[in-house]
């Protein structure tokens, strides 16, 4: 009987230390349960669409990186010395559709060339600064999407026309081909009026 009793205890004993550092091992682990988000995500009237998933934990959506990054217009890189990713804004005035803007003149009087990437080689732009629209109109591109071809628009407002006090801003888009709305919009400084 005292090999029994010796050997309940000695079970009781291995069981409680084992059950012990098995929920101490656990409590240590933290665990994520992402599943597959079965919603789009929309970007600038564009829907993301990759290989990869999108995930969602806990609410929250998760997108890789990288293609995210292409969608915001702005660069990820990795930093090998300091062991990290590094985000920031493109500080040019490229768009997915829109690049190598340039902008000459003033006082009313523009000249802004680049290139698009657009359906059937049509830019869309429209000259506003924030409450009234001065010029709606559109260009055609040398090429249609999926080429890049160049472009250059000429823009004249009247000087009395002009506003004291704001910043003149062109705005380059796209119409989708889909349903005519607009998409890749593109604001760029004209002028500074003070």
């Amino acid at each position: 009987m005292n090999k029994t009793l010796k050997g309940l205890i000695l079970g009781i004993i291995i069981g409680s230390v084992l059950m012990f550092s098995t929920s101490l091992y656990a409590n240590t682990l933290t665990q994520f349960i992402l599943v597959n988000a079965r919603y789009p995500i929309v970007v600038n009237n564009l829907l993301y669409e990759d290989d990869l998933p999108i995930l969602n934990y806990d609410g929250s959506t998760y997108v890789p990186l990288r293609a995210l990054s292409e969608l915001l217009n702005v660069s990820t890189s990795w930093n090998e010395t300091l062991r990290q990713v590094e985000i920031a804004h493109e500080t040019s005035t490229d768009s997915i559709v829109f690049r190598h803007i340039e902008v000459t003149g003033s006082q009313g009087n523009y000249v802004i060339t680049g290139e698009a990437q657009v359906f059937e080689a049509t830019i869309q732009y429209e000259v506003e600064d924030g409450h009234f629209l001065f010029l709606k109109d559109f260009t055609t591109a040398s090429a249609g999407a999926p080429a890049w071809g160049t472009f250059s628009i000429n823009i004249h407002i009247p000087e009395e026309s002009l506003p004291e006090n704001g910043t003149l801003m062109l705005i380059l888009f796209e119409e989708s081909a889909y349903d005519g709305s607009r998409i890749h919009e593109l604001p760029i400084v004209l002028e500074i009026f003070s």
